[in-house]
């Protein structure tokens, strides 16, 4: 370690004049400095990052073995038992609780890769148990509920739907009005309910949720207090509630009438009419303020 002979500043590493003085480095005669260079020039990569380990290999054995095991176990005794026929769904769910650890343990240890793998396993799954003979119905709308469930819980979190705000919110609209119609289909054999009850409520959903967002997106200051979010988000449902249930009224009657959610609306009305209220006096209260700064 070298310092100054003027200052006696500790000096950096090669360093040719002192950093306080500017008094020059001079080195004995004979001697000179030379940088060292590491054992490793690149930085080696943190154990596990590249490949399997012994450990995670082991693990798989250890699945595959039981899964081959329990496999011919099971399907030995459905054949001595005279209930083949019925083997595929005991053999099915153990093949795919298989499918599932063998995930757990390769899959990289984050919220998005094992809710994403885990998700599909049990769409897989009830698929399966609903299509052994081929044909589908409730499976249907539960492989459905589990893509919902990507869709909001995992999907926001994915570098896509981070880059691409306005992409993603689409593609959750688009997801959600699919996934209403498969459940009419599946359960009525048809589109009955779904352009006439469906379509109005998700498009005063869509509406109202998009005049706040505007609303409060062309306000002055970044922060939004937690009560007008909440007090908006009450707007948009009781809203989108009363046209559900005019909708709907209309769907099974012919006339269009509120049932349950007339309360709901009024109380709507009131909430929105206290927040343009208080955003106006906040509006007023700025005019003035300011004016009688320059006066």
């Amino acid at each position: 370690m070298a310092y100054c002979v003027q200052c006696g500043v500790k000096l950096s590493s090669g360093a040719k004049t002192c950093p306080l003085c500017g008094t020059e480095v001079q080195l004995p005669p004979g001697m000179e400095e030379t940088l060292s260079e590491p054992l490793f020039a690149k930085k080696l990569p943190p154990e596990g990052t590249r490949g399997i380990t012994k450990a995670r290999k082991g693990l798989v054995e250890l699945i595959v073995a039981l899964f081959v095991v329990s496999e011919i176990t099971v399907g030995l005794s459905l054949f001595f038992s005279g209930a083949l026929a019925y083997a595929f769904i005991p053999l099915f769910c153990i093949a795919m609780a298989a499918v599932s650890l063998v995930s757990i343990v390769l899959t990289k240890p984050h919220y998005i890769n094992h809710a994403s793998w885990q998700s599909l396993n049990a769409a897989i799954l009830l698929l399966g148990l609903d299509g052994y003979d081929f044909s589908w119905a409730w499976s249907l709308v539960a492989a459905g509920g589990i893509a919902m469930f990507w869709m909001y819980g995992v999907f926001p979190w994915t570098r896509w739907a981070k880059k691409h705000a306005k992409g993603g919110v689409a593609l959750s609209v688009l997801t959600t009005l699919f996934y209403v119609a498969l459940i009419n289909v599946v359960v009525s054999g048809s589109f009955t309910w779904f352009l006439p009850v469906a379509i109005p409520t998700l498009l005063a959903l869509l509406g109202g949720s998009s005049l706040f967002l505007f609303w409060f997106a062309n306000r002055k200051g970044n922060r939004i207090p937690i009560a007008d979010i909440v007090l908006g988000s009450m707007v948009v449902l009781f809203i989108s509630s009363a046209v559900f249930d005019g909708a709907l009224t209309r769907y099974q009657t012919g006339a269009v009438y509120l049932r349950w959610a007339s309360s709901l609306l009024v109380s709507a009305i009131v909430i929105l009419l206290f927040m343009v209220a208080v955003s106006l006096s906040l509006r007023l209260r700025r005019y003035f303020t300011s004016h009688n700064r320059h006066d």
